[in-house]
Order: structure tokens, then sequence, then C-alpha cells
């Protein structure tokens, strides 16, 4: 796998602790946000050690072909962070999966960017993993997030009870899923 990628709006890194700043100031800029679907705490978002941390956790993992997440840029402002799309628990034994994962400013929502860049993301399961499945969980009042799954071809599986434990609750998720074709 590459460290950079580009669609036709952007370009999409694996990033190093150097860049720790700018993962730092997109979770600032975004926590309220992101709270609502991820469990993340306020102390760790707002920590640039963190971010240098997870950077350097997640360049490990890519190197082992395990965990691919991938910084969005504008490609007329290639110095600040407008999303992240990734692809965890890649499993290369007789499952050939991964776990899609994404976030977006909220100020660049709305643009087709996130298709944009999960459908290079999907290019890269197929194409350089030679995955068979991706699957994604969502939840039910996550209405913009099932409307872009479906408008990718994901389709959903069923309904996972009590999934995620968000801000003391525990959240039922949709269980989605692509299978590329050829794999």
């Amino acid at each position: 796998m590459n460290h950079t990628y580009e669609t036709d709006h952007l370009y999409l890194k694996v990033l190093s602790h150097n860049e720790a700043h700018m993962v730092l100031d997109f979770y600032k800029r975004n926590y309220k946000e992101f709270a609502l679907y991820e469990p993340l705490k306020y102390e760790d978002a707002t920590n640039l050690n963190y971010h240098t941390v997870m950077l350097n956790y997640e360049l490990q993992y890519f190197k082992k072909n395990q965990l691919l997440r991938l910084y969005l840029f504008e490609k007329e402002n290639p110095f600040q962070i407008v999303g992240t799309v990734s692809f965890r628990n890649i499993n290369h034994s007789i499952y050939k999966c991964a776990t899609l994962g994404y976030k977006m400013d909220r100020e660049f929502r709305r643009k087709g960017y996130m298709e944009e860049a999960i459908q290079r993301g999907m290019e890269i399961m197929d194409k350089e993993l030679h995955l068979r499945r991706v699957e994604a969980i969502v939840m039910p009042s996550n209405t913009p997030s099932i409307n872009l799954l479906s408008k990718l071809n994901f389709q959903q599986e069923g309904l996972i009870r009590d999934k995620v434990l968000l801000n003391g609750k525990w959240e039922d998720h949709y269980m989605y899923s692509y299978i590329f074709p050829n794999n």
C-alpha cells in the first residue's frame, strides 16, 4: 500500500507522528460531533501526545497491512485535514475482510468528499489487498451515514444490539457490508 493516494478533489494520506498537530486541530474543531458517534474522551481528543501515539500505532499496523487510516485533504489546501477514512481489523486469513470507519469535518460535509474517499479506499481494499468483504456499523439515528453507505452499495445485514458504549449508554448499531464480486 502507498502512503498517499488521490481522487478528483482530495489527497488521501497516511500520516506520521510529525503531523500530529494537524490531527489535533481536526479533533479540536470537531470534538462535539465526533463524541456523538464514538467513545472518545475530551482529554484525549485535545492532547497532542495522544495523537502522536495514535499515529505511531497506526503506522505500525499500516506496515503490517492490518490497518489503513487515510487523512483527507482538499487539493487546494493540503495542510488542513477535512476528514478521515479508516479500514481497521484487516484480516487476510479465511475472512479476507476489514471494518470501515470515517468522519468528516463539519465545515466540509455535503460536498461529496466522503463518498469519493471511501470509493478510493474500497478500490485499495479490492485491488491491492484483495479482500472479499468490508463491514461498517452505524447508529440507527445516523441518517446521513446510512444514506452514504446505501449510496456506496453497502447492504444492511441487521441490528447489533448494545454494540458500543457511548456517553454512558449502550447503543445499538446496524451492520452493513460490501462484498467484492471478484475476490
